[in-house]
């Protein structure tokens, strides 16, 4: 588990968006049913590798998973009935994969 300074810390945009990225991959793979521990494991090492260094809340880091889960969300919404599985197939897949590659 990853634990977060108190001290606020405004990320960059560059750090945001590869955090955003990374919730949204990870609730895709969530909503697809591919979250394994080893999938667990390589999503918390590569928010640790985004983070790396960097002092932030809770509240900021709250926020951007927000977003990202929200992302996601609307995402599968609007695939229709069905339409999820090649969304899951796909984008899913990657995402897991992803986590799964992540080095140690």
């Amino acid at each position: 588990m990853l634990v977060f300074s108190a001290a606020h810390a405004n990320l960059d945009a560059a750090t945001r968006a590869a955090l955003h990225e990374t919730y949204y991959e990870y609730e895709v793979a969530g909503y697809c049913s591919l979250v394994t521990a080893g999938v667990a494991a390589g999503f918390e090492r590569q928010v640790a590798r985004i983070l790396d260094g960097i002092e932030v809340d809770q509240a900021t880091i709250d926020q951007v998973r927000g977003k990202a889960w929200q992302a996601a969300h609307w995402e599968w919404q609007n695939r229709g009935l069905g339409g999820f599985r090649a969304w899951c197939r796909n984008e899913g897949q990657a995402a897991a994969e992803r986590f799964l590659n992540e080095p140690s």
